[in-house]
């Protein structure tokens, strides 16, 4: 059956927002913006154009800005053509966590999905930290995904052995041959610290605004296992790229970020219906914040867990 041009229903508009672009334009030039800014970045600080701080800070925020382009990558709605998909994942993911291959980063990720707010999910790193060890947990969440995928990914490793021997082994000689010929301090100060500069803003925008107080887990309730911030939106849909409405993400993860507004609408009355978590502009409780306490008594109860304390 030939794809309409246009949909005739609401539900038909949805489907085609579920569906992955040939190319994902917004998507594809964010990735373009960002890399070109990454590569002036570099040169600017190698050429001592502008200092090596200022190249880490700058780095630092476009990596942000990178991140939606693999996070949709991972979530295969960048492209409907696999190989376009992947490259560009790939390569983007390269600047930001060059150690974490796209089907390392795609298994933990959809581990997340799968088990949201749960004891499985591996943003509970991020959610359980002590208030004194945030600036470390928040700024190197990437070793706990790798210690999970160590733990947990048997399966992937051995489907995807050779290639992530291949993979690593090419990388040792990439990170070795910068060592050798002096680059290493750059190395240092346009890559790994930006990194972290980029994993904080991560952790706070895509774990745990989305997620807090995170105690509901996904298979409990979906509708309140991730929020939705409402107001400021001229702001916050470029600043947050979209994630306000990351309870659409959860619930349609291969929706693109840009679209996600466009789905939210749709499910207007559907999602509205439910006990969803709603956050008011740039406020850090959801306006229902002392419901989760109050639905996560009455699940324990119901497990047999009694109240917690």
């Amino acid at each position: 059956m030939a794809t309409k041009a246009f949909p005739t229903s609401s539900s038909e508009h949805f489907e085609l927002l579920r569906k992955p672009p040939v190319l994902a334009l917004p998507t594809t030039l964010l990735f373009i913006v960002s890399m070109a800014g990454i590569a002036t970045i570099w040169y600017l600080a190698l050429n001592a154009v502008i200092p090596l701080l200022a190249g880490t800070i700058a780095n630092g925020l476009i990596t942000y800005l990178l991140f939606s382009v693999i996070h949709d990558a991972a979530h295969k709605s960048l492209s409907s053509v696999g190989w376009i998909n992947e490259t560009i994942g790939a390569i983007g993911l390269f600047f930001l966590f060059p150690y974490a291959p796209m089907v390392l980063l795609r298994w933990v990720h959809n581990k997340h999905h799968t088990h949201t707010n749960g004891p499985m999910d591996p943003d509970r790193f991020e959610h359980e930290s002590p208030w004194w060890q945030i600036p470390l947990r928040w700024t190197f969440f990437d070793g706990a995904y790798i210690w999970y995928f160590i733990k947990h990914g048997q399966n992937v490793r051995r489907k995807h052995g050779s290639e992530l021997i291949v993979f690593y082994s090419l990388l040792a000689l990439l990170f070795a041959a910068a060592l050798y010929f002096g680059f290493g301090w750059e190395l240092l100060m346009l890559w790994f610290v930006p990194s972290r500069i980029t994993l904080l803003i991560i952790a706070i925008v895509f774990v745990i605004l989305p997620h807090h107080p995170a105690i509901i887990a996904q298979e409990e309730d979906p509708y309140m296992a991730t929020t939705m911030r409402f107001g400021w939106e001229w702001l916050l849909n470029p600043l947050l790229v979209y994630q306000n409405y990351h309870l659409i993400h959860h619930l349609w993860p291969e929706i693109p970020f840009y679209r996600m507004h466009k789905a939210y609408f749709l499910k207007y009355d559907e999602i509205n219906a439910q006990r969803i978590p709603r956050q008011k502009a740039f406020s850090l409780k959801p306006e229902n914040y002392d419901e989760h306490f109050a639905v996560r008594r009455e699940l324990d109860l119901a497990q047999g867990k009694g109240s917690p304390a």
